[in-house]
């Protein structure tokens, strides 16, 4: 029996682990010392890992405050996770409605 492949990829994870802590704060946001400390890492990982989602439109960088904040498209991904359950359960519901009618 063959052993399944493990595809995990170590960067890959943490660059989602360091969108899920700029969730936490979406306010103030976070300093590149606070996500390195959180996760464990050396600052160089966090710098590459911020530009890269800086770079996709996952986090913005604050200038006047050294601080990064989570970008817009998590939100917009949020916003089109509901449309398509909103267009699912229209279409449940149409169904429903079709079969359920007496004739």
């Amino acid at each position: 029996m063959s052993k399944a492949a493990d595809y995990t990829n170590e960067a890959q994870q943490r660059l989602l682990k360091v969108v899920m802590l700029l969730g936490e704060d979406v306010i103030t946001g976070l300093a590149p010392a606070q996500i390195a400390k959180a996760l464990n890492v050396p600052a160089s990982y966090v710098t590459r890992d911020l530009d890269n989602l800086k770079t996709a439109g996952w986090a913005v960088y604050q200038e006047e405050t050294g601080r990064w904040l989570l970008g817009t498209k998590p939100g917009a991904l949020g916003v089109n996770v509901m449309s398509s359950i909103d267009r699912a359960t229209r279409k449940v519901e149409e169904a429903r409605n079709r079969f359920s009618r007496s004739n």
